[in-house]
């Protein structure tokens, strides 16, 4: 009967498990995503291999290499590994533990004692321990773990994101700084050929030392742009090859050599594609994955605080053999064996258990609050990012524009000039400013790619993440 009664004490306890409610909701709906980037719902996913549109094999190559060696990808790896053991652990944690266990234990005390003996005991068992899980304590652990082993998953999503397009960012850094010493060296060779005939003149007479002081003047102005070239062109492969884990003898391109500069010419783009998006872009950003998963970890932290409300139940029992011989140690007439059930309630504990769950309630409150201020955030980061790209494009086209006129002000400069009707001045300026409109279009160039890559990554850079 007293059993009975303990039995019926516990299915009472029982039926006061939690009901913790893990449900939320974000301030920015796809309505609003809608609106705001005056998207065109789309159901197409962007692929990681976006960059595949620059149609740029050596950019291709490097990005292939990124999960290779990159430290920062390997470390996110480990800790997605990491996760996915503590998972493991904690899924069996609701399982009975058995353990075995072996001990000989001797005791001499002097003779001269009138309590003297000697003790020679060998022992032999087995224990068994299990917490009964009631109220779901495993299971939201469990959930918590889950959870946690998602949000390394998002991380490295987003890691591997973030590092495609600082590789993707500086190739086109390393690009236009090569061709901008291009252009340089060109510009340094028409300047020496304009010296040439200011100094054919100025040994005729019909130029004066101002001018050839000034032709002059104006080579080691261009000589001077071209150092710096070289040591942005040094650091850009060197980065390059710091992203790839890499030394830089040791990337599997030679970034010197190339048939086509990828900002030589304007990359061809249908503005019209930043708005054919799906209206989760934003949720399925491997970054704002990751916070959901942290809030649904603190929701399972919450309902462990009220777990710990309630009464634990515990049962242990052993099994084994105690003789004071080895060799008659495993035998009907030396066993050992016992059981002992228990249960634990909290009583008084100063309100330490209930401060604890308006706590985790909080770090949720607090976690939440991230959550929206990332959502939002990504939303502006995708919203500038579109108007970047239009403006990238449209800014290119008065650049292009002007570097035409300036051609054609520099070559029609040039004549006046080989026919005596204009000053040095003249063409010294037209010169400069020649060099100038051209290193505009390249630098355009360049901020059209940057700008497309921005775009992308503030997608999600292919990484998103959908539930099926």
């Amino acid at each position: 009967m007293n059993r009975l009664f303990f039995i019926v004490i516990l299915l009472l306890l029982a039926s006061c498990q939690s009901n913790q409610d893990d449900s939320y909701s974000s301030f920015i709906s796809d309505k609003d995503v809608q609106h705001t980037l005056q998207l065109t719902p789309n159901t197409d996913i962007i692929l990681p291999d976006w960059f595949n549109l620059f149609h740029d094999k050596d950019l291709n190559t490097l990005l292939t290499h990124i999960n290779y060696h990159n430290l920062t990808i390997q470390q996110a790896k480990e800790r997605l590994i990491q996760s996915r053991i503590q998972f493991n652990i904690q899924t069996t944690q609701n399982l009975p533990l058995f353990d075995a266990s072996g001990e000989y234990n001797y005791n001499k005390t002097h003779r001269q004692n009138s309590y003297a003996t000697d003790i020679d005991l060998f022992k032999i068992g087995f224990d068994a321990s299990w917490e009964i899980d009631l109220w779901g304590k495993r299971k939201y652990l469990s959930d918590q773990y889950f959870e946690l082993m998602k949000k390394a998953q998002y991380t490295l999503l987003n890691v591997q994101a973030t590092i495609s397009a600082e590789i993707i960012s500086n190739y086109i850094s390393l690009r236009e700084a090569q061709e901008l010493r291009r252009i340089a060296t060109i510009n340094l060779q028409l300047q020496k050929e304009i010296q040439q005939i200011v100094k054919d003149k100025y040994q005729a007479g019909i130029a004066d030392e101002l001018s050839l002081a000034q032709a002059q003047f104006t080579i080691e102005q261009t000589k001077a742009i071209i150092p710096p070239l070289e040591a942005n062109i040094e650091s850009y492969k060197n980065s390059i090859a710091l992203l790839l884990g890499v030394l830089p003898q040791d990337l599997p391109v030679n970034l010197d050599k190339y048939k086509e500069n990828i900002v030589g010419k304007t990359f061809k783009y249908s503005v019209k594609d930043l708005y054919n998006l799906p209206l989760d872009v934003i949720r399925t950003r491997p970054d704002i994955m990751a916070s959901e998963a942290a809030i649904k970890s603190q929701d399972a932290e919450i309902n462990l605080a009220i777990t710990n409300l309630y009464p634990s139940i515990n049962l242990s029992a052993s099994f084994g053999y105690i003789a004071p011989k080895i060799n008659s140690l495993i035998s009907s007439q030396h066993q050992n064996y016992g059981y002992t059930p228990g249960i634990t309630t909290p009583i008084w504990h100063w309100k330490q258990l209930i401060n604890n769950v308006k706590l985790q309630k909080h770090i949720k409150e607090e976690y939440l609050l991230n959550y929206n201020e990332a959502l939002l955030t990504a939303l502006m980061e995708l919203k500038n990012n579109i108007t970047a790209v239009k403006i990238a494009y449209e800014t290119n086209s008065y650049q292009k524009s002007a570097q035409t006129k300036m051609k054609t002000i520099m070559d029609l400069s040039r004549k006046k000039y080989e026919n005596g009707l204009i000053e040095f001045t003249d063409i010294a300026t037209a010169e400069q400013n020649l060099l100038s409109s051209q290193t505009n279009v390249i630098k355009s160039n360049a901020e059209i790619l940057q700008a497309i890559t921005a775009f992308y990554k503030s997608t999600g850079g292919g990484f998103n993440f959908r539930n099926k």
